[in-house]
C-alpha cells in the first residue's frame, strides 16, 4: 500500500550548491515524479549559494535576485518550490561554500523544516585524483556530516519553529557530477518522457546559459535552440562515461547510507 497521499504527499528536497545544477543533474527524475504521483508529492529545491559570485558584469545583488527569479521560474513548471538556504546565523553565502558549524545547522533547519522524506545532493569524491568544485563537494561533505543529526531534535538551534520531536533522517541518494566523473551508479532513469521539460527548465537559467558561460568560454551566446542541441549531446556524453553508447537522455544515481536505510518500496516509488 502506497504510503503518500494528496493528504500526506512525500516530500522530495533537492539540495545543490548553485542555481542550474538541480536543473542539469536531477530536473527529469523531479519532472517525472510531478507527472506520475501529482498531488500526491511535494517537490522543493534548496541551493546553498547564490550563485551571486558568478557574473561578468552584474553585482552580487543584482545577480543573486535574478538567479533566484530564474530558479523560481525553473521549478514553476514541475510545481516545486526554490529557495537559498539559510546558514545558522541567517545569512546567504554568495560562493566559496565551505564546511562549517553556521552551514551544517542551517542545512540542519532546512531539511528538516520541510520534513523530507527523500533528499537529493551531490556526491563526494571518492577518487583524490578526481577534479572538483569546492561548492560541489563542499556541499556534499556537509550534507554527509549532518546526515545522521538530522534525526536528532536538539542538535542545532531550531530557527523559526519549535524543534521537531518525531522526525527521521531521509533517504539520501546522489546524483551524478560531472566535475568528479564517477563511473559508478546504482540506478539509470530513462528521461526521454520529461526531457522536453527538462530543457526547459535550464533555459530559465538565462543569466548562466546566455551570459556568464559563453562569456568564461570565450564564445557568442548560443541560440536556444543551440542550447537544446548541446544539452542533449551532453547527456550522450554523459552516458558514455557510464558506458551505454547511445542517445537516450538518462540521470545517474546512487543510494547513500548517510540518513535512513532504503526500504523495499522506496526504489519503485522514486524510480519507477
Amino acid at each position: 500500500m502506497n504510503r503518500f497521499t494528496p493528504e500526506c504527499p512525500a516530500r522530495v528536497l533537492a539540495i545543490m550548491p548553485h542555481p542550474d545544477d538541480f536543473e542539469f543533474n536531477a530536473g527529469g527524475l523531479f519532472a517525472q515524479l510531478r507527472h506520475r504521483h501529482g498531488a500526491a508529492v511535494q517537490l522543493k529545491v534548496i541551493t546553498t549559494s547564490t550563485g551571486a559570485s558568478g557574473h561578468h558584469r552584474l553585482g552580487p545583488d543584482e545577480t543573486f535576485h535574478r538567479r533566484l527569479g530564474e530558479s523560481r521560474a525553473s521549478a514553476a513548471l514541475i510545481g516545486a518550490e526554490a529557495e537559498c538556504l539559510r546558514q545558522l546565523d541567517g545569512s546567504h553565502v554568495h560562493g566559496q561554500v565551505l564546511l562549517s558549524q553556521n552551514l551544517l545547522g542551517g542545512l540542519w533547519n532546512a531539511i528538516r523544516a520541510f520534513r523530507t522524506d527523500y533528499l537529493f545532493c551531490p556526491p563526494v569524491a571518492r577518487d583524490p585524483l578526481a577534479g572538483i568544485h569546492v561548492d560541489h563537494e563542499e556541499t556534499a561533505c556537509a550534507i554527509r556530516r549532518v546526515g545522521y543529526q538530522l534525526g536528532v531534535p536538539f542538535a542545532y538551534p531550531t530557527l523559526g519553529a519549535e524543534p521537531l520531536i518525531e522526525y527521521r533522517s531521509p533517504l539520501i541518494i546522489l546524483t551524478d557530477d560531472v566535475y568528479n566523473a564517477e563511473k559508478a551508479y546504482d540506478i539509470a532513469v530513462d528521461i526521454s518522457a520529461t526531457f522536453e521539460t527538462k530543457t526547459a527548465m535550464a533555459l530559465c537559467h538565462e543569466s548562466q546559459v546566455f551570459e556568464w558561460l559563453p562569456f568564461t568560454r570565450r564564445a557568442q551566446p548560443p541560440t536556444r535552440e543551440a542550447f537544446s542541441d548541446a544539452f542533449r549531446a551532453r547527456h550522450s556524453r554523459i552516458n558514455e562515461r557510464f558506458g551505454k553508447l547511445d542517445d537516450v537522455p538518462r540521470e545517474y544515481y546512487r543510494i547513500s547510507r548517510w540518513g535512513c536505510a532504503e526500504q523495499p518500496a522506496d526504489r519503485e516509488w522514486l524510480f519507477g
